[in-house]
């Protein structure tokens, strides 16, 4: 029996599952709004390396920059209270470190095709490698972690950042 192509078209978007995705979002940074679902969960920061806010002694935001093995590109949500995203250091314990703004993240589940597709549309986008290559490193991909650091490292050669990043990739090996 020959099956309507209408017939077909229904019967495909009816075994397409309905879920939402797990962190009930949508896939583009900025336009997601982060909620008690990212709470425990891994996120990589969109700009710096691993930079935070934090309180000041006067109570206005002041911007934490570290560096070296203190660099945390991918890190724990901890909590999520209004347009700020409270992140655990790691091996730090429970405690909230700072926060980056909402806007300034995405779940680490998502990370690896978002920077894909940003690699696709401008191949020159260091920044883009290093992040995938951070995430890759999160969950253990470790050949696709070098070979992104590698990328970055032919991209941006005077960021000594990525060698080191690289180099821990090859000690894990």
């Amino acid at each position: 029996m020959k099956v309507p192509a209408i017939s077909r078209v229904i019967l495909a978007l009816l075994a397409v599952p309905a879920f939402p995705d797990a962190w009930g979002q949508t896939a583009t940074p900025g336009t997601r709004e982060p909620n008690q679902q990212w709470v425990g969960r891994r996120i990589v920061t969109l700009e710096g390396f691993g930079d935070y806010f934090v309180s000041a002694a006067d109570g206005q935001p002041r911007l934490v920059r570290p560096d070296g093995l203190g660099v945390n590109i991918v890190a724990v949500v901890q909590r999520i209270d209004g347009d700020r995203i409270w992140i655990q250091a790691n091996g730090a314990g429970d405690e909230p470190v700072g926060w980056v703004n909402k806007t300034s993240a995405i779940p680490l589940d998502d990370a690896i095709s978002w920077f894909t597709s940003r690699i696709e549309h401008n191949p020159k986008d260091w920044d883009a490698y290093l992040r995938r290559a951070e995430s890759e490193h999160a969950l253990n991909q470790r050949d696709a972690a070098i070979a992104d650091y590698t990328r970055a490292i032919g991209l941006h050669p005077d960021e000594a950042f990525l060698f080191l990043r690289r180099g821990r990739e090859f000690r894990i090996l």
